[in-house]
């Protein structure tokens, strides 16, 4: 995924930009450089540097979530971008922490295989080595690439923090790696048809996705049934990203599915004329603008629909009972409806079972790769996701719950806060 891209204002702060990621300590002569957009992208908390290998440029939420963890590493040098604080992280400790015996060197100062002394590495939360034993001269190179524990990898998940782009750099294990739920990964299409019509109806059509893009979802149409009376909405292609969980989680795949009222008869031919076609256009907007940015997509969490730029201020106060940010606006998603928002709630009792599909790779179900889960979304009006911004997931669904599920998850409701 594509984050913005941002450059220097002024040309003459370039050397001093250059003059971070060597190790070296350069906060008691840094002054605040001023940033402009490069190129645009999602947003999320981190920049990347006009397509540069600098160090990592974040924002204060990062600051204040993990300064804590490597302080004695190092310094987070003061940014400004859009009139908002951003630090970009100088990593002032650097090890000598390359095994030469079993590394495996390139042409370029680099390795193309890097083993670590794990005595050396031990304990160190973030680090850059330095390569003292290449052909390219007497002097040290430092690494461009940035290395973190599993312990702070962990904690910047469970934060929430997106942006961050983890792969494995190398283990003390003796056992070869083997990547489990990667970052990309295909689900297979007769897996999700059959897992589709055993749990949710018969497929009656299927909408393209938007463009031919990989992870550019699909969207099934399942008929109404005795056990599940509505017309299910299913998308197909939403797992072939793995999304940002907390850590002991195994949700990072997962598909969606809103269920419409029996009668909608919505097609793969009419949907664009449907009074549903909204649906189909907010789970495309789900797929792309949420789970795509980053965010979990967790049990009773509520997703407001409104600007890209506000979604990350009002995902954070989800946790903390203060309300809405005070500049959100949450914008209906259709002229012909008053939903605003989405909840992630459990599936309609009648289909209970179809919440998670277990993973197959060519037919055979790897126990070592995470489920693909089904994801259900409950359209929200403006007064409900408000209350639930002031008063908790508790209280809300005490609310939304006391009509009854029918009631609740019946489209065309009236609101219930």
């Amino acid at each position: 995924m594509d984050y913005k891209q941002v450059n220097i204002k002024n040309p003459l702060d370039l050397e001093n930009m250059e003059r971070t990621g060597r190790g070296e300590a350069l906060c008691k002569d840094w002054h605040p450089i001023e940033l402009v957009t490069y190129k645009e992208g999602h947003h999320g908390d981190v920049l990347t540097f006009k397509g540069e290998s600098l160090d990592l440029i974040v924002n204060r939420v990062v600051k204040e979530k993990i300064q804590p963890l490597i302080a004695n590493d190092a310094e987070f040098l003061e940014l400004r971008y859009q009139n908002q604080d951003y630090y970009l992280i100088n990593v002032t400790n650097v090890l000598e922490c390359i095994d030469y015996e079993q590394s495996v060197p390139n042409n370029h100062g680099g390795f193309k295989e890097k083993v670590f002394i794990p005595d050396k590495v031990h304990n160190q939360p973030i680090f850059k080595t330095v390569n003292t034993k290449h052909n390219l001269g007497d002097f040290p190179i430092v690494s461009v690439t940035t290395y973190v524990s599993d312990e702070l990898k962990q904690a910047i998940e469970q934060a929430g923090l997106q942006g961050f782009d983890f792969t494995i750099a190398w283990t003390d294990s003796t056992e070869p790696i083997v990547e489990h739920n990667p970052r990309i990964r295909a689900t297979s299409r007769k897996d999700v048809e059959a897992h589709i019509e055993q749990h949710y109806g018969r497929i009656i059509g299927c909408i393209s996705g938007a463009s031919n893009d990989a992870g550019d979802a699909e969207i099934y149409l399942a008929a109404p049934g005795r056990q599940l009376p509505f017309q299910t909405l299913v998308t197909y292609d939403n797992s072939f990203w793995r999304g940002m969980i907390p850590a002991g989680h195994d949700t990072g795949y997962a598909e969606l599915v809103v269920h419409l009222p029996p009668d909608a008869q919505l097609t793969e031919h009419n949907w664009e004329h449907s009074p549903y076609a909204w649906v189909v256009r907010m789970l495309r907007h789900f797929g792309s603008e949420i789970m795509q940015r980053g965010y979990w997509i967790g049990q009773w969490l509520v997703y407001p629909h409104q600007n890209e730029d506000d979604l990350s201020d009002s995902y954070r106060e989800m946790f903390s009972l203060n309300g809405l940010p005070a500049h959100t606006t949450l914008l209906p998603y259709d002229t012909n409806t008053d939903y605003c928002g989405v909840m992630v709630v459990p599936p309609y009792p009648g289909s209970t079972e179809a919440f998670k599909m277990t993973y197959r790779d060519e037919g055979v179900a790897d126990p070592e790769e995470w489920p693909i889960y089904f994801q259900t979304l409950l359209p929200l009006y403006a007064e409900e996701i408000q209350y639930y911004f002031s008063n908790g997931q508790e209280k809300t669904v005490e609310k939304l719950m006391s009509r009854g599920v029918d009631t609740l998850f019946d489209l065309r409701r009236q609101r219930l806060i």
